[in-house]
């Protein structure tokens, strides 16, 4: 997620209590990068975790930082690709796993499954790797579609709520969701009368909203952009404060109208017994992962807003995202 829209006032001074796991997260990476920690390397192929179908947004991600591993012999690595329970099927894998040969993606249902009872998996079950980006999320929907601009959308959502299928992904409360259940609440509609639908990730979405199925997916924009650019979806807005420089002509939806304004953060998790000498790696595996012209290039294409922090540093914005999370849950009525 990385939730930076302009929330309603009661969101905006909601002061959730910190989650314990947030305290266990800080402790397992606090002197990760000390001095004389043992130094440490994969000896065997490294597992990149996906949770979500291939072909999605994370899943394209996943593959072209193992392109970059590889071509620039940093290290082997696979993509595995762990589907179901919006991402807990994937973060419980990693989290079992004995040492940081294992490590997954994660995105906002690290956060939300927890937070809306969805799954048990939190970060006190894994170690906090990178923060390494975020990426726009559009609303789309197909070409031929009677809906030209988010404002035709959004008034059919307010005559009758469940009358367009929307999609979300994979995941149920995690950021696409934020996005579509803060839009209707811009627009004066109950988000929780809305007909949002999940699949096995972006390409299963991208499937269904093509073949006529759906009237429209609420995805990170990289999921949209080649069917968009093919004259196959219209792209009915994006969530960024300002256009997308590969995006000049696609609104934004605050200028539109609607104050919401969203990022999908993307970070890395490892085993809940990640050692400090095993961090310190990732730590700077990741930092010379999105130093490399591969990287930029895939971050220009997809409009991400590109950026690194390190394990130490990703503890501390999750704190941040945690607390919106909650914060917005509990506004939409989704926390337990």
């Amino acid at each position: 997620m990385a939730i930076h829209h302009r929330l309603s006032k009661s969101i905006a001074t909601f002061t959730a209590a910190r989650h314990l796991a947030l305290a266990v997260c800080m402790a397992g990476v606090i002197g990760a990068s000390a001095a004389g920690a043992q130094a440490w390397k994969p000896d065997r192929p490294v597992e990149l975790v996906v949770f979500a179908a291939a072909g999605g947004g994370n899943d394209k991600a996943a593959r072209v930082i193992q392109k970059i591993w590889t071509e620039n012999r940093m290290l082997e690595a696979v993509v595995v690709n762990k589907v179901g329970g919006g991402g807990s099927l994937a973060y419980t894998y990693v989290s079992q796993k004995p040492d940081a040969h294992t490590i997954a993606i994660a995105q906002a249902g690290l956060l939300t499954n927890q937070l809306t009872g969805r799954s048990p998996i939190g970060l006190a079950d894994v170690t906090v790797l990178p923060y390494i980006g975020t990426e726009p999320v559009a609303l789309a929907v197909k070409a031929e579609s009677p809906y030209r601009s988010l404002r035709e959308f959004m008034d059919q959502l307010k005559k009758e709520p469940a009358s367009l299928s929307v999609s979300v992904g994979s995941t149920l409360g995690a950021v696409n969701h934020f996005t579509v259940a803060l839009l209707a609440k811009a627009a004066g509609i109950d988000p929780r009368k809305l007909k949002i639908l999940v699949f096995g990730g972006g390409a299963e979405s991208v499937t269904n909203l093509l073949g006529g199925h759906i009237d429209a997916m609420c995805q990170a924009s990289n999921n949209a952009i080649p069917f968009y650019q093919a004259g196959k979806m219209r792209m009915l807005g994006i969530s960024t404060e300002k256009r997308a420089a590969n995006l000049p002509e696609v609104p934004t939806f605050r200028e539109q109208g609607y104050n919401v304004v969203i990022d999908g953060w993307y970070v890395f998790v490892g085993p809940k017994h990640t050692t400090p000498a095993q961090v310190a790696y990732w730590d700077d595996i990741f930092a010379r992962t999105v130093r490399t012209a591969e990287w930029k290039k895939f971050t220009d294409s997809t409009g991400w807003e590109a950026g690194y922090k390190n394990s130490q540093e990703t503890v501390g914005y999750l704190r941040k995202e945690y607390d919106e999370a909650k914060a917005i849950l509990t506004e939409l009525g989704l926390a337990k």
